[in-house]
């Protein structure tokens, strides 16, 4: 007999389940857990009251319909209030202590908010958390959230009756999807299988659950969407990356475009500090065979993401040019100033000492320089980008916008490279789309996001990759596009031997910091071009100072990387 391995939390959650449900003999497809790892012993109990009361497994054939829809996590969130209060007012009348059950979890609630990172707020879904706050204020005498009309809709509509069969409660779970977010699950189901494929195996054993709701449960493996992943509690436990977590690196992102001993030079160098334990993977997606059926399906999303960037270039051909001309225009009247002009030979100028015998001689006055009209710019561009899990919605954009940028410098014949970033398993992975040397710019179009972002490891990588010929002498300008906001799932090593670190909120803004300080101590220019919240502005400004602009629209862009790159040009000429 097959056994399925539990961590104590998943297995205490377990037993709650069973209990309250009165029968043993069946896996638990939710279960429950706070922030800090802990089983969430009264919604624990409500999964067990749902096996009890309706048929659980018409309600997960529900729950699976959607679970590659974008807003998956909400969804599960808003139906499990819904189920709770059904279940709630089936199981009072045989036991009256549900009641306070409810009160202490509804306290809990309040104190669990206190609790949380700010980090963690921020994934909060403010929609669900709304929700929960109306339901928990009316169970302890709290003053309830100022709602709108539509959140009170919502409040009543999540309100399941006890009177409500399964059949009831799957026509007010379909209603409220319906009626609040205009989605039918079997309409969706195939369309976002698709589009959140790369997502869900990118974040195989990897995925955190930010609220206290239930999440799906499963082997600990992350065998399925939302699975609770017992490899990675989020509890502080810094695991250096395996021989497998390399190969998969290697599968998913092709080849290293550097040997294993440069890699090692790199990590011995780069890999202290708050990025003791990671890895690096350089590459350019450069693919090998593989038999691994996760790879295989993530390169096949990878390759219709590059279809629909493709496909949206197209269809924004003509804005594309435009912002393209006039990008090109303002970055021309930029770096006219800070263009070393071409020599080219005079009748008067300088005179060429080696050619000074050709003048009395052979009555040649073709022996002097001047500066000519030809200019040669003494400048060269990275472009990295952000391709983390949070760019997920705006990849086609961003795509685009690279491209506009890179298009824009190689027609003023300033060198350009652009790289992507995010991390993975432990390893920060850097993939080249575009080198110095390439002129074309469709490899732009391999950009998709997936994955952490630890930022501060990827600038300093990106910092200390060898200079190609192409730019040799030439002063660096490193140009990010960003959010601002990194985050991963390798911790930050131990302050001492008790504990460890998150690599997110003010730790890893000032690891980035610090990363962005040290390549401009190395006379590298660094600046940021922001799409990101406002919450996350002091984080910008934190990391890059004034070395930034905040584009929240596409026809910004040629304005704002303009003026930042005459900001970056007047730094240079003052130094």
């Amino acid at each position: 007999m097959i056994k399925k391995e539990y961590s104590g939390s998943a297995r205490r959650a377990r037993n709650i389940i069973w209990n309250a449900a009165g029968r043993y003999d069946f896996e638990p497809p939710f279960m429950a857990f706070f922030p800090n790892g802990q089983p969430d012993h009264y919604f624990n109990m409500i999964a067990g009251l749902v096996e009890k009361w309706l048929d659980m497994p018409r309600l997960w054939a529900f729950f699976k319909s959607y679970e590659d829809e974008r807003r998956a996590d909400e969804f599960d969130d808003f139906l499990w209030l819904g189920l709770e209060n059904c279940v709630y007012e089936k199981e009072l009348p045989e036991r009256p202590m549900m009641q306070a059950l409810r009160r202490a979890r509804a306290e809990q609630f309040y104190i669990e908010q206190q609790s949380l990172s700010r980090q963690q707020m921020e994934y909060q879904s403010m929609p669900v958390y709304t929700q929960q706050e109306a339901r928990w204020a009316a169970c302890c005498g709290k003053r309830p959230p100022l709602l709108s009309p539509r959140e009170k809709r919502m409040c009543e509509a999540l309100c399941f009756s006890g009177a409500l069969d399964t059949d009831g409660v799957l026509n007010a779970m379909t209603s409220f999807l319906q009626t609040f977010f205009h989605f039918t699950p079997a309409e969706h189901t195939d369309k976002r299988r698709e589009a959140n494929a790369l997502t869900r195996l990118l974040f195989r054993h990897e995925h955190r659950q930010m609220d206290h709701l239930l999440v799906r449960a499963g082997t600990g493996e992350g065998d399925h969407p939302k699975a609770v992943q017992q490899r990675h509690a989020g509890l502080g436990r810094h695991v250096a990356p395996t021989e497998e977590d390399e190969a998969y690196i290697r599968a998913v992102f092709g080849r290293s475009d550097r040997t294993q001993q440069e890699l090692h030079i790199l990590e011995n160098e780069l890999c202290g500090g708050p990025d003791e334990g990671c890895r690096l993977w350089i590459t350019r997606g450069e693919l090998e065979d593989t038999q691994d059926k996760d790879s295989r399906e993530i390169r096949e999303s990878a390759k219709k993401q590059q279809a629909r960037n493709e496909k949206f270039l197209v269809d924004n051909a003509a804005a594309m040019q435009s912002s393209i001309r006039a990008l090109t225009t303002r970055m021309e009247t930029v770096f006219s100033s800070y263009f070393k002009h071409q020599p080219e030979v005079s009748r008067a100028g300088h005179i060429r000492p080696e050619l000074a015998y050709r003048l009395p001689v052979l009555q040649d006055t073709r022996v002097f320089l001047k500066d000519g009209e030809e200019t040669e710019p003494e400048v060269c561009v990275d472009l990295l980008l952000d391709a983390s899990q949070s760019r997920m919605h705006s990849q086609e954009v961003l795509s685009a916008e690279a491209s506009i940028i890179a298009k824009s410098l190689e027609k003023l014949h300033i060198p350009v490279r652009v790289t992507s970033f995010r991390s993975l398993r432990g390893f920060t992975v850097l993939e080249i789309l575009k080198n110095w040397n390439q002129s074309d710019c469709r490899g732009l179009t391999r950009y998709y996001a997936g994955g952490w972002n630890r930022d501060g490891l990827a600038i300093e990588a990106l910092g200390r990759l060898a200079d190609d010929a192409a730019v040799y002498g030439r002063q660096r300008i490193v140009l990010v596009l960003t959010d601002a906001s990194p985050n991963d799932s390798t911790p930050l090593p131990p302050t001492n031997r008790l504990t460890t670190r998150e690599y997110e909120g003010a730790a890893a803004v000032k690891a980035t910091e610090e990363a962005v300080r040290s390549l401009r101590s190395r006379g590298v220019r660094v600046g940021a071009v922001f799409h990101g919240n406002s919450s996350h502005l002091e984080n910008l400004h934190q990391i890059y100072g004034h070395a930034y602009v905040r584009i929240r629209k596409p026809s910004q862009l040629a304005q704002g990387v303009s003026d930042l790159l005459l900001m970056l040009l007047r730094e240079m000429r003052t130094d």
